[in-house]
């Protein structure tokens, strides 16, 4: 069974120097987090280049067929150059053909034009590094003050070990034994001066660390890498606790409980007016159109809310948001935005109605009533997004949670007003309703919210002031306007319809407008598509910048580190705990991984600026304090199983 002694994950690739237009094509970068920027350490001895024989194959054109090899003995981690013209570099100092450099937990290793970081929680049997004045003068290397400490708090404690966490990993090629490499080239191993042994007290002997035999016979690269300087090498960051400090830690019982009590009352005063106003729509079409309208009304539009929820459940993958957090986002929409929305809207008609009396144009009556709707409409459901934001701060961690939000609150009203169409109007327009409210229009609702959704969320990752006014309000008028125009197309060529029935060109004219009316919305779903993207992809790599340190302090281990990455491996992870283990493992398991990915969204707000927590805990600590619990939990549960067996 492999073993996982760490992780090489990739900080950035730099294009080559000599590159051309049509490298991108042969060595591609995708969009999404994909498990080539993070290599599982499963060997004591792996190997690194171009070559697919190597343990670790780097799509690096700058990068030689058999670059380096990377090493773990009694003495530490050791990185060997197997080239004499490429480039290898620990931290910002060259590594000479055919010598090793020692290396630690969080060191950053350049090789050709990709630089890379070791992650490997620190070894009980080494201790503290020497210092970098007492170390060979080939192991000197650069380090960055504000780097954190490589002498652990003290040795973690050790629990059983359970399989639930480590990842299925397939054999990889490359080592056949330990003497030799599939290809038949000796390994490089440090010299050792006979008759010393390295302890935690003595540093490793002077002197540099030659490979033995000679370097492997092999070409120059296809590209040329280039220059590394300094700052770029010492710059490694690139791209349910938190309930407990959502809420101001000063805030008393009685004041949460009053919030509480003011919420669930709003809650239910929304619920009934929304309630009393469906049932009497629901009795009128029961009486003009029969039961078959209450029939649709009641189901089809669920198949809408079912889709949103289901498409929601799938994007947010990463830092995943809490279920009840979700439920509110759908209720504001479903229940408390529909009272206020009716109302202002209704009022704010019947003063258009007034003002422009009945010679009006039905262009100018159409582009008010389109704008009434979309102000009021997205102004209201707005306000339960900045509610989320401005409240549960700590829980709107950053785009994708804004678009999570967005669509759930926007899925909600569109729900409670498809039903209202559709039991007025499903007698006579029920195709119609089908295609237009349904099959093209389904994510509507949700696209014009999520706009705003999405530009609160950036907030979270910026820290230039304007911006955070700017950006928000830049999504609120994108949501109003798409709604805006979307209502107003609509309601212009309703009304041209109607006042010439009997026209087969006015006819063809408003089915066009209103097919065409979708566009729009499509279009921002394809935007607000690469958003997510862009935002998955960020997600991931904050969960591989903050939990580096975690591996070396023994908080987060080497397996969950890799598999927290891939949220599809994650996921699959967590399953097969559930089919093995039942319900209760499989929870922890759970809570165990989003407690870990919630540290490390902890850490990065840190780093955006946000301020400490008032009191002597902070998040960051009660992170890992649970993460440790619910690890003993797990392993616990894992023994007591594999007694009964």
């Amino acid at each position: 069974m492999s073993q996982n002694y760490g992780v090489l994950r990739v900080v950035r690739v730099r294009p080559p120097a000599n590159a051309k237009a049509e490298l991108q094509s042969r060595y591609p970068t995708g969009w999404l987090p994909e498990e080539r920027l993070v290599h599982l350490l499963v060997r004591r001895e792996t190997t690194i280049g171009r070559a697919l024989n190597n343990d670790i194959i780097l799509m690096d054109p700058t990068v030689s067929r058999e670059h380096a090899r990377l090493i773990l003995d009694d003495q530490g981690w050791h990185v060997i150059n197997l080239t004499m013209q490429n480039i290898v570099r620990v931290n910002g100092r060259s590594v000479v053909g055919g010598e090793s450099v020692l290396m630690q937990p969080q060191d950053v290793l350049v090789l050709g034009s990709t630089m890379l970081q070791l992650i490997a929680p620190q070894s009980a049997t080494l201790g503290s590094p020497p210092p970098v004045e007492n170390r060979p003068v080939e192991q000197r290397v650069a380090f960055d003050s504000n780097r954190p400490s490589f002498s652990p708090p003290g040795p973690p404690k050790q629990l059983p070990s359970v399989e639930w966490g480590r990842p299925s990993i397939q054999s990889q090629n490359g080592q056949n034994g330990r003497g030799t490499t599939n290809n038949g080239s000796p390994l490089f191993l440090p010299a050792q001066p006979s008759g010393q042994a390295h302890t935690p007290s003595s540093p490793p002997a002077p002197g540099p660390s030659r490979a033995s035999l000679s370097l492997p016979v092999q070409p120059e690269p296809e590209m040329v890498a280039q220059p590394w300087n300094e700052e770029e090498e010492e710059s490694v960051l690139g791209a349910g606790v938190t309930m407990q400090f959502a809420l101001p830690q000063r805030m008393g019982i009685k004041t949460r409980w009053l919030i509480a009590g003011v919420g669930i009352s709003i809650l239910l005063i929304s619920a009934i007016i929304t309630i009393v106003l469906n049932s009497l729509i629901a009795i009128s079409a029961f009486t003009q159109n029969g039961p078959t309208s209450i029939l649709d009304a009641l189901t089809i539009p669920l198949i809408p809310a079912l889709g949103i929820n289901l498409l929601v459940n799938f994007i947010d993958r990463f830092e995943r948001e809490p279920w009840f957090l979700r439920a509110a986002a759908f209720l504001w929409g479903a229940i408390i935005a529909i009272p206020p929305a009716l109302f202002v809207e209704q009022n704010l008609d019947l003063m258009i109605q007034n003002v422009l009396g009945p010679d009006a144009s039905n262009l100018v009556r159409s582009a008010l009533q389109g704008l009434n709707a979309g102000i009021t409409e997205e102004t209201i459901k707005g306000l339960g997004l900045l509610l989320l934001f401005l409240v549960l701060r700590d829980e709107f961690d950053n785009v994708t949670d804004g678009i999570v939000y967005g669509a759930l609150i926007g899925g909600g009203f569109a729900m409670v007003e498809n039903f209202v169409y559709f039991a007025q109007n499903s007698k006579n327009f029920l195709l119609l309703l089908i295609v237009g409210r349904i099959v093209l229009g389904w994510l509507c609702h949700s696209t014009f919210t999520v706009c705003f959704g999405a530009s609160l969320g950036y907030i979270r990752h910026t820290r230039v002031r304007w911006r955070h006014i700017v950006i928000p309000l830049l999504g609120y008028l994108a949501a109003v306007g798409l709604h805006s125009v979307f209502d107003f197309i609509d309601f212009f060529a309703s009304a041209t319809a109607l006042a010439a029935p009997n026209n087969p060109g006015v006819a063809l004219f408003s089915l066009i407008a209103i097919i065409g009316d979708y566009i729009p919305p499509f279009i921002a779903q394809v935007i607000l598509l690469y958003v997510l993207i862009k935002s998955l992809a960020h997600e991931a790599a904050v969960i591989r910048e903050f939990l580096a340190a975690e591996v070396s302090k023994g908080i987060v281990r080497v397996d969950e580190y890799a598999i927290l990455q891939n949220s599809f491996q994650r996921t699959k992870q967590e399953r097969q705990v559930l089919w093995r283990s039942g319900v209760k493992q499989w929870l922890r398991v759970k809570a165990l991984y989003q407690t870990e990915i919630g540290l490390a969204f902890r850490k990065w707000h840190v780093s955006m600026g946000d301020k400490p927590k008032l009191g002597y805990r902070q998040p960051e600590d009660a992170y890992r304090q649970r993460i440790k619990r619910l690890r003993q939990e797990i392993a616990a549960a894992d023994m007591s199983a594999a007694h009964q067996r």
